[in-house]
C-alpha cells in the first residue's frame, strides 16, 4: 500500500509539475526576448542575492518540517505535527523579518559593491516583501507534503506561475521595448506579486485541516523540544544550501569580472552570463519537471518508511525514482546534444545560446541525477552527506571560474569545465553514500539501456523527419516541430515495447 501511494502520489506531482515546468519554460524564453540578455544577467545576479537571504531565513526548516511530520503523522499524533507546524513557522518569520532588514541596512553597498550601480538599491529593496513571504511559503509547502496532501502545494504553483506569466509578460508586452535596467526591476517586483496569490491560496487551505482536532490526547510538546528535533536537520541542511548559494553568488560576481580581463565589455560579459544563466540553465534544468516531484515525495516518504523499518519498501521507490529521473533526462540530453543550434534559434533568435546548449547539454543528466539523490539522501537523514557533496561540488565550479575564465587560453570554455567536472563529482559521491547504506539490486538494462536505445531511436527518426519535411512544410520551425512530435512518439513507444515504463504504475495511479 505504502509503495502504492509513493507511485501514486510520484506520478501525480511529475504531471502537475510538467505543466508548471511548460510555464516556467515559455516565461523564461519571452522574458529574455522582451528584457534582452543583458537584462537577463542583471535579473539573474539580484535572483542570487534573494536566495542567499532566503536560504539564511528558512535554514533548511521546510525539509526538517516535511520529515518530522511525516513521522509523527505515521503515529496519528495529530498535536506533535501542530506543534511543530507552528513552532517552524514562528523561527521562519523572525528569521525572515531579521535578514529582510539587513537588506534595508546593507542595499546601498550591495548596490556598489556588486552592481557597480546606485540605482540597483530599488532592485534590492523590491526582494525584501519576496524574502518574507517565500519563506512562510516554504514552510507552509514543508506541512502539506509531510501529510502527503500534495495536491494543495502543487495548484498553488500552478496559480504562482500562471500569474507570473499573465502579468510580468502582459505588462512587458504593453510597454515593449524596455531598457535593461527597468526590464530587471519589473521582473523583480513581480516575485512579489505572485508570491501573494501562492500564499494566499496555501493558507486558504490550511484551514480546514488546522480544525481537525485528534482522537487521542497527547501530552503537550514543549518548544525546546521541538526545536531540538527541527535543528539537527534543518542547520546541515541550511549550511549546504547557504553555502552554495553563496558560491553562486560569487560564480555571478566572478564570471562577469574575469570575461572583461580577457577583452570582453560589461555590456557583453553581462550577456554572455544572462545566456548561460537565464537562456540555457532553464532548458538544462527541464528533467526537474520530473525529478522536482521525486524529491518532494522521496523526503517524507522515507523518512516514514524507514521509521517503520520497511527497507524493501524504502529500496524499490529509490530504484523507481531513478528510473522516472533517467527516462525523462536522457532524451532531453540527446535533444540538446544533436539539435542545440535549432533550438538555441527558434527559442531565442540567438545562435550564441546554440552553442551554450550543446556544451552545457551533458550536465543535463548529471544535474536531474543527483537532484533526485539528492532526496533520497536527505530521506535517508543523510543531509551531512549531501551538504558535504555538494559544497565540494560547487568548491570546484568557483575555482575553475577564477583561475581557468580568466586565463586567456580557457576563457568562456573554463566554466563549462567547471560546471562538467562539478557536476560528476556530486553524482558519483551521492551514489557512493547510497551504496554504503543500501545495498540496491538495479536492472541496468532496464533503467539505462531501455532509455538510450529509444533515445537514440528519437534523435535518427527527428533528424530525419527534419530534413525530410523541411521543403514540403514552408518554414524549418514547422519542419523541426513536427520531427519532434514524431520523434517523441517514438520514444514512448520504444520505451512501451521494452516494457521500460512500469506499467503497474499507471494502472495504480488510474486506480487510484
Amino acid at each position: 500500500m505504502k509503495e502504492r501511494d509513493f507511485i501514486q502520489g510520484s506520478m501525480m506531482l511529475v504531471v502537475i509539475n510538467f505543466v508548471v515546468q511548460i510555464i516556467d519554460f515559455i516565461y523564461d524564453v519571452m522574458l529574455s526576448k522582451f528584457i534582452g540578455a543583458e537584462a537577463m544577467g542583471l535579473f539573474q545576479m539580484a535572483m542570487s542575492i534573494l536566495m542567499v537571504f532566503l536560504i539564511v531565513s528558512t535554514v533548511g526548516i521546510p525539509t526538517a518540517v516535511s520529515r518530522l511530520v511525516a513521522e509523527y503523522n505515521s503515529r496519528k499524533d495529530r498535536h506533535g505535527i501542530n506543534r511543530i507546524f507552528k513552532v517552524a513557522l514562528v523561527l521562519t518569520l523572525i528569521l525572515s523579518l531579521i535578514f529582510s532588514s539587513m537588506i534595508i541596512i546593507l542595499g546601498e553597498n550591495i548596490a556598489l559593491r556588486v552592481f557597480k550601480d546606485a540605482e540597483m538599491v530599488l532592485a534590492l529593496y523590491l526582494l525584501i516583501p519576496a524574502t518574507i513571504v517565500i519563506s512562510i511559503s516554504a514552510i507552509i509547502r514543508g506541512y502539506y507534503y509531510g501529510l502527503k496532501l500534495v495536491m494543495i502545494p502543487s495548484i498553488s504553483q500552478i496559480i504562482e506561475h500562471v500569474t507570473r506569466f499573465v502579468i510580468i509578460i502582459g505588462l512587458l508586452y504593453y510597454i515593449y521595448p524596455v531598457k535593461a535596467f527597468y526590464g530587471a526591476l519589473i521582473a523583480l517586483a513581480g516575485i512579489t506579486v505572485w508570491e501573494v496569490f501562492d500564499l494566499a491560496w496555501l493558507t486558504l487551505m490550511l484551514k480546514p485541516w488546522k480544525r481537525k482536532k485528534s482522537i487521542v490526547k497527547y501530552n503537550t510538546i514543549h518548544v525546546s523540544t521541538i526545536m531540538r528535533q527541527i535543528l539537527p536537520i534543518a542547520i546541515p541542511l541550511g549550511l549546504s544550501s547557504l553555502l552554495n548559494v553563496v558560491l553562486r553568488f560569487l560564480n555571478s560576481l566572478l564570471m562577469p569580472q574575469n570575461l572583461m580581463k580577457i577583452g570582453y565589455s560589461h555590456g557583453e560579459a553581462m550577456a554572455t552570463f544572462g545566456r548561460i544563466t537565464g537562456m540555457t540553465m532553464p532548458l538544462i534544468t527541464l528533467p526537474f519537471m520530473v525529478t522536482s516531484a521525486m524529491v518532494i515525495n522521496l523526503v517524507p516518504n522515507l523518512s516514514e518508511q524507514m521509521a517503520l523499518k520497511n527497507y524493501g519498501n524504502v529500496k524499490k521507490n529509490i530504484i523507481f525514482s531513478i528510473k522516472l529521473t533517467l527516462i525523462a533526462a536522457i532524451p532531453l540530453t540527446g535533444l540538446y546534444i544533436f539539435f542545440s543550434e535549432p533550438l538555441g534559434f527558434f527559442l531565442y533568435r540567438d545562435l550564441k545560446v546554440g552553442r551554450f546548449i550543446n556544451i552545457m547539454a551533458y550536465g543535463t543528466l548529471l544535474m536531474a541525477l543527483q537532484h533526485t539523490l539528492s532526496g533520497v539522501l536527505n530521506g535517508l537523514k543523510k543531509h551531512v552527506s549531501v551538504t558535504l557533496n555538494r559544497i565540494l561540488g560547487m568548491l570546484i565550479q568557483v575555482l575553475a571560474i577564477y583561475y581557468l575564465v580568466g586565463h586567456p587560453r580557457f576563457g568562456l570554455n573554463g566554466f563549462f569545465i567547471g560546471f562538467i567536472t562539478s557536476g560528476l563529482m556530486v553524482l558519483l559521491l551521492d551514489m557512493f553514500t547510497i551504496r554504503k547504506m543500501m545495498k540496491l539490486k538495479i536492472n541496468w538494462m532496464d533503467i539505462l539501456f531501455k532509455p538510450l536505445l529509444a533515445a537514440a531511436i528519437m534523435v535518427i527518426i527527428t533528424d530525419n523527419g527534419r530534413k525530410l519535411l523541411y521543403g514540403i512544410v514552408i518554414s524549418q520551425l514547422w519542419a523541426f516541430l513536427i520531427s519532434l512530435v514524431m520523434g517523441i512518439i517514438f520514444y514512448i513507444l520504444i520505451l512501451y515495447i521494452t516494457k521500460a515504463i512500469p506499467k503497474n504504475s499507471f494502472r495504480r495511479l488510474i486506480g487510484g
